[in-house]
């Protein structure tokens, strides 16, 4: 008997640790602006991995890794304007290391071939990225956030050999 009640206390723990931004999602939740909280949400509900996230009220980001290992960056733009509390857009963006087979010449032909995405380099700094910009004005659901990532990890595992020059 003491081994039940043990193991129940310790499945109440472990749900009670469940972390609260999977707790937060709700799929057609309107929001007009995103704070930590909902990104970590969105996060949680693809069931990827945060890696990181900002600290400060005012670092509003999250770094998170997909089940095929692909890390990428969620960022709360525009945000505490017009007297609009939260960010009132989402930046979206996954980067690589430059391989040295990309030109602008690949870049181009990339961005061609995918116009949902910017794909872009920084020769200087050896940086390949892609990104989705995803503007909240008049309300998304979370379920739209949440799948514009899913739309941008599809759309770089398609444009990255193209960008890369491969």
């Amino acid at each position: 008997m003491k081994f039940t009640q043990t193991a129940i206390a310790a499945a109440l723990a472990l749900a009670a640790a469940t972390p609260l931004s999977a707790q937060d999602y709700v799929a057609d939740k309107l929001v007009k602006s995103v704070n930590q909280g909902d990104l970590l949400a969105i996060v949680g509900a693809l069931g990827h991995q945060v890696k990181g996230q900002g600290e400060a009220a005012d670092d509003i980001y999250v770094a998170a890794e997909d089940e095929e290992g692909t890390t990428y960056l969620l960022f709360g733009t525009a945000c505490e304007v017009n007297d609009i509390p939260g960010c009132q857009g989402v930046m979206m963006q996954v980067r690589y290391d430059l391989p040295a087979t990309t030109t602008f010449e690949t870049l181009a032909a990339a961005n061609f071939s995918q116009a949902a995405i910017n794909i872009w380099a920084d020769f200087d700094e050896k940086t390949l990225g892609f990104t989705r910009y995803h503007v909240l004005d008049h309300g998304v659901t979370m379920a739209n956030i949440r799948e514009n990532i899913n739309v941008l990890l599809a759309l770089v595992a398609e444009s990255y050999p193209v960008a890369a020059g491969e």
